[in-house]
Parts: structure tokens; sequence; C-alpha cells
């Protein structure tokens, strides 16, 4: 799954296990920057999103 400084607005993720789908409404204040600038990846516990025990992947259109 893409860090959330990589998610675009309107994008669509989805938990292969249970289905559960989470659409991206607002991007990241750092999306389109490298990782290593985003906010969430200087802290001890980068963001992830994940569902079900898995990371969530990015539903095919």
């Amino acid at each position: 799954m893409p860090n959330c400084h990589e998610m675009k607005n309107g994008e669509v993720y989805v938990c292969e296990d249970c289905g559960l789908e989470l659409q991206v409404l607002k991007e990241c204040k750092d999306a389109g920057t490298p990782a290593e600038s985003c906010d969430c990846h200087t802290t001890a516990d980068p963001c992830s999103m994940s569902c079900c025990g898995k990371e969530l992947t990015k539903k095919r259109s």
C-alpha cells in the first residue's frame, strides 16, 4: 500500500479479506513529497492503513 503522502484524492483502497473500501477525500498535507520529508515518516510510528491484519491495496478501476 502506498504511504499517506502517495495517496491521491479520489483513489479507493480495499481490504482483500473483508471487502472494506476507503476513498481518499483529502490528501495528506505532504502529498507528492519524498517519503523522508513527510511528517508521518519522521515519527516512531509511521502511518499505515490496514484492516484484518493486512495492508489495504489500491482498488483497480
